[in-house]
């Protein structure tokens, strides 16, 4: 029976590698990074910040734009490696309300479908009937935030993927890290409570027979018997990517899958969703990490990891309130000049 191992990271390792949480010493270097080697994407709310990361980062006539809620983030979560995958902006909606620059960056990039995702709930039927009029509209969902997850995956992924990612329904920041990794690979993020999987999910499993199965953050997120219960999902193995904490597993997803001298990095806060829920895509698009931060600090994982990493150009996702200006001036010593 497959074991949940624990191996230190090699640089571009393959969907099932486990970083090493041992943390390298954190010495900023001295560096004058080249004008711009630090830049930020951020609106004036989350909305009008999904708006733009959309219009920078796409061009006009995508072939297929997902809209989630801006309020909870388990749909946007499972279908950013879908995005990822075919080249897909997600913005953000109220469950009743479009912002203006939200259908302006609709109208700009001239989808050929919109995708909806989540229930009624989460974006209400008025709101799908206004995405209705600007191109053929279907919705994703599910009776819960599971069966959701269950119906994204089962609805873009084959039988038999390399790599399924399992995280939790209930807490953001390990799918996030995790979430342009599976874009890249490509395959489903699929949501589970702590201890036991949902029937939905547990059917979709089934049904995708993975080659491999990674469970997405520590023992108190998705508990040792959930993990051990899925090898029965898979003939490959089962890993864990983790952390003590959600900053130093970012850290340790990123070292698993990415090699040194990376182009870019994308950096979004750690305790606010939306903005990594847009950006995610578009790091799996780009082939780029997502690292979390503190509001107004970098934590000491993932200042060793960006050592590593050494990228040149560092991507802010969000506004001075979610990561601060004081942690973008930090970020410039990590940029190689």
């Amino acid at each position: 029976m497959p074991s949940i191992s624990r191996r230190s990271a090699l640089a571009g390792a393959a969907g099932v590698a486990v970083a090493s949480t041992a943390v390298a010493p954190t010495v900023a270097r001295a560096a004058s990074p080249r004008l711009g080697a630090v830049v930020r994407w951020a609106g004036s709310d989350r909305y009008g910040g999904s708006a733009l990361i959309a219009q920078l980062a796409f061009k006009p006539g995508v072939q297929r734009l997902f809209v989630a809620s801006g309020e909870v983030f388990t749909d946007a979560l499972s279908a950013a490696p879908i995005a990822a995958r075919d080249k897909g902006p997600v913005l953000l909606a109220n469950t009743n309300i479009l912002r203006t620059t939200v259908l302006n960056a609709i109208a700009a990039l001239t989808p050929e479908t919109i995708v909806v995702l989540g229930g009624e709930n989460s974006i209400g039927p008025g709101v799908a009937d206004q995405l209705a009029q600007m191109a053929p509209t279907e919705r994703w969902s599910g009776a819960d935030r599971y069966s959701a997850s269950a119906q994204m995956s089962s609805s873009s992924f084959d039988p038999g993927v390399a790599t399924a990612y399992v995280a939790s329904g209930l807490v953001f920041p390990d799918a996030l890290s995790a979430a342009p990794v599976a874009g890249m690979t490509p395959g489903p993020i699929l949501l589970s409570a702590t201890n036991s999987l949902p029937s939905a999910i547990a059917a979709e499993l089934s049904r995708l027979a993975p080659q491999n199965i990674v469970v997405l953050g520590g023992e108190s997120t998705l508990s040792p018997a959930l993990a051990d219960s899925l090898s029965a999902y898979t003939t490959g193995t089962v890993t864990r990517w983790a952390g003590p904490d959600r900053f130093s597993t970012s850290a340790a997803i990123s070292a698993a899958n990415f090699p040194a001298n990376v182009p870019t990095v994308f950096v979004a806060s750690g305790r606010n969703f939306p903005d990594a829920l847009a950006g995610a895509p578009v790091a799996g698009l780009r082939r780029a990490p997502m690292l979390l931060v503190d509001t107004d600090s970098i934590p000491d994982s993932i200042k060793a990891e960006l050592l590593r990493l050494n990228p040149a150009k560092i991507i802010i996702l969000g506004g001075d309130a979610t990561v601060s200006k004081n942690v973008e001036a930090e970020l410039a010593a990590y940029v190689r000049p």
